[in-house]
């Protein structure tokens, strides 16, 4: 087989079609741009641990390619109202930390949320989350909508940059995953049953508010994939399958019928538990799930997760964060076997639960190396 792009490997790979090896997904944070444009990298990035990783990524891995330009059209901290309600109030530092305060002004008051970031994590907490009562609640939802249509010049000329190599995919918000975000989360949790019209509310506002965005796009030409958070804060142990055929199905089952309308793919993002909501990922259209995880953090190994879902969604992982970061270099040759083995290679994606958002270990560097060269050994066809 003549030798194929990423974007080739990818879609192929979803489609059941013959590929040269399985995809191997990146083990550290990593844009394809980086292998067109070749940036300064700066701070851990510029250390010798990343940089011998970087270079097997650069030569080796798959992806598929978040395209930038599209600014905050799904930005999931604030119910997705028109953005001159959003201020940045104060920004200070403590120590190694940055503080940002927002202020959001609605016509029942003003709401403030706290985020941080600490210096060399590519992370980011909320310290205070946005509602904290029913009061906070019914503000946020007094806001006007008003959707003002993206310019999409700059979405595109950012894909033009990827030259067809990678699989373009644009991120997509969900309704409860947004809704969830703005509290804290145990709160949400007690609130989907102590309040639960008010979580209906807040979620069904959410998802008219997305469908109206993502309708443009895919109008528009965005695409072809769409990454979705796939809601695992509704996944077991957290919530019923009840509630999350209420919350999740209802909802984003929406959303996938409309990306598939317009011929796009769907890629749903769940970390923890998923055994029990395959079915409800089948019925609603996933074309690939990520990441799959095995027991303990997950609840099914990889060669079963594949007899279930019988090539109808591509699988997408199952190699451990906490395994690239504690396992020997042999026991992740092992564990990248069964992955691509168990079950058969077809519909099959490698991909790490996380990859590492500060400095790497020796023992993440080899584990990630060791993941890229286990995956061209036995990820061939």
């Amino acid at each position: 087989m003549d030798a194929l792009t990423s974007r080739e490997r990818v879609l192929r790979t979803l489609r059941g079609e013959p590929v040269d090896r399985v995809p191997i997904f990146t083990p550290i944070p990593w844009d394809p741009r980086w292998t067109l444009e070749r940036p300064v990298l700066t701070g851990w990035r510029a250390e010798r641990n990343y940089q011998d990783v970087l270079r097997l990524v650069d030569q080796h891995c798959d992806a598929t390619v978040h395209v930038g330009g599209l600014g905050n059209v799904f930005d999931r901290r604030f119910l997705l109202i028109p953005p001159e309600h959003v201020e940045t109030a104060s920004r200070e530092r403590r120590g190694n930390r940055t503080i940002v305060t927002h202020r959001v002004r609605t016509p029942k008051g003003d709401l403030r949320t706290v985020y941080e970031t600490e210096d060399g994590v590519t992370t980011t907490w909320c310290t205070e989350p946005l509602l904290k009562d029913q009061a906070d609640a019914e503000r946020i939802l007094s806001v006007p909508f008003r959707f003002d249509k993206t310019d999409l010049k700059p979405y595109f000329a950012d894909r033009e940059k990827l030259g067809g190599r990678w699989l373009e995919e644009c991120h997509v918000s969900t309704p409860m995953v947004s809704v969830s975000h703005m509290f804290q989360f145990e709160q949400f949790l007690e609130w989907c049953l102590a309040e639960r019209p008010l979580i209906e509310k807040l979620i069904a506002t959410c998802f008219e508010r997305i469908y109206v965005k993502l309708e443009y796009l895919l109008q528009n030409g965005v695409g072809p994939c769409f990454w979705i958070g796939g809601s695992e804060q509704a996944t077991p142990p957290m919530m019923s399958p009840k509630l999350y055929d209420d919350f999740v199905v209802r909802y984003d089952g929406q959303l996938m019928n409309l990306i598939h309308k317009h011929g796009g793919l769907v890629h749903v993002h769940c970390h923890g538990k998923v055994r029990g909501i395959l079915d409800r990922l089948l019925a609603m259209g996933v074309n690939m799930l990520d990441p799959v995880e095995p027991p303990p953090q997950g609840d099914i190994e990889m060669g079963e997760a594949k007899a279930h879902v019988d090539g109808r969604i591509t699988l997408m992982g199952n190699i451990e964060f906490v395994d690239l970061e504690f396992a020997t270099p042999e026991q992740m040759d092992e564990k990248v076997r069964r992955a691509l083995c168990d079950g058969g290679k077809e519909h099959t994606i490698l991909y790490p639960s996380a990859v590492a958002i500060s400095r790497l270990s020796d023992r993440y560097r080899d584990n990630a190396i060791q993941y890229i060269q286990s995956g061209l050994e036995h990820g061939r066809f």
